[in-house]
């Protein structure tokens, strides 16, 4: 049986004239402009930064072609409100919102991107889990007035920026910042242009220590089926202002009564990296998810108790050593915000 929603009011989410506003009531400015990404300053949400911070990769990562669904009618942000956890109604025209799909359960089918544009909304996620979040959509599109459709011809990229705005780039082209970076959804044409004017590549070594380093959980490695948004510290998907979401319920009991038993963090280790998989901590439940090297020193990301959550912590490694925790991941904070 299908999970089910509810909305404030009919007139909920619904597009209206004039300016845009979240469901907050704080008005929405303009999308972010590609021209002028810089790269801001690392400042964690929760706990310390690394001793030594990996350096910063800069330059265009061809994310390849859009693993992505178009949801066109009258009702399709009504009912994408509905459908996952962030707040559509904060992106702008031509910008994007973050979003986790959670199944009845509150665990993740996907996380992703909703991208806002005046007659449609594009949902992009990973290539791998397109075709479950088709199938998780499919079966909750009953009897609104929307439609669900493939969206081919685009590509994803990531602009990481430096301390300088990209020279000679078009002052339209709008995206998102993101923890990694500058996202951008392009028809393809578009992106091969940007990809000949803006022809440096990031370092794959140098993108995934700094994911690892702030904190960014990815699929396959923080992220499963078996997760749920608290655990993994994806507070920035979250919205506890614009009503119910499929999963809703479990998210805000595990966030007001802190039902979470696990939870992600950063830590650092001296000497060598341990493998992905290493247990942390007593009992053999902790363990590292994504590790990298960086000096004499690792930076690791991995699952601890909650009581272990606290920076500076020290969780006990196999091998003897003690890796110390610096914090909840990037925009995370102790009971997703609402009990820090």
């Amino acid at each position: 049986m299908s999970p089910q929603v509810t909305f404030k009011s009919s007139e909920d989410k619904v597009p209206q004239e004039g300016a845009l506003v979240d469901s907050a009531g704080r008005t929405v400015g303009t999308a972010p402009r590609l021209c002028d990404a810089v790269r801001p300053p690392y400042t964690p949400s929760h706990g310390d930064p690394p001793s030594t911070m990996p350096q910063a990769p800069v330059g265009l990562e061809d994310l390849g072609a859009a693993a992505a669904l178009r949801v066109v009618g009258p009702y399709r942000e009504k009912w994408l409100q509905g459908m996952q956890s962030g707040d559509l109604a904060a992106a702008p025209y031509g910008g994007a919102v973050p979003g986790a799909f959670l199944g009845g359960k509150g665990r993740l089918v996907a996380v992703g991107l909703l991208w806002r544009r005046r007659d449609e909304v594009i949902v992009t996620t990973e290539p791998h889990r397109l075709e479950a979040l088709r199938a998780h959509l499919d079966a909750l599109l009953i009897m609104e007035d929307c439609e669900l459709q493939q969206a081919p011809g685009l590509r994803r990229l990531r602009w990481w920026p430096g301390d300088a705005p990209p020279r000679d780039v078009p002052p339209q082209i709008t995206g998102i910042r993101e923890p990694l970076g500058f996202e951008l959804l392009l028809p393809e044409a578009e992106a091969q242009s940007l990809l000949e004017t803006l022809r440096d590549r990031p370092r794959p070594d140098l993108a995934e220590a700094f994911r690892i380093a702030v904190g960014e959980p990815r699929w396959g490695a923080e992220l499963g089926e078996e997760t749920t948004p608290i655990e993994a510290g994806l507070d920035r998907m979250l919205s506890f202002a614009k009503g119910c979401y499929v999963g809703q319920e479990v998210v805000a009991m595990a966030t007001y009564r802190g039902r979470v038993a696990w939870n992600l963090v950063r830590l650092e280790v001296t000497g060598a990296a341990p493998a992905p998989g290493t247990s942390l901590g007593e009992g053999g439940k902790g363990r590292i998810t994504s590790a990298t090297q960086v000096g004499g020193g690792a930076l690791l990301l991995g699952y601890v108790h909650k009581e272990l959550i606290v920076p500076g912590s020290a969780v006990a490694l196999p091998d003897g050593r003690a890796a110390r925790v610096l914090g909840l991941p990037y925009g995370s904070l102790p009971g997703a915000g609402v009990c820090a």
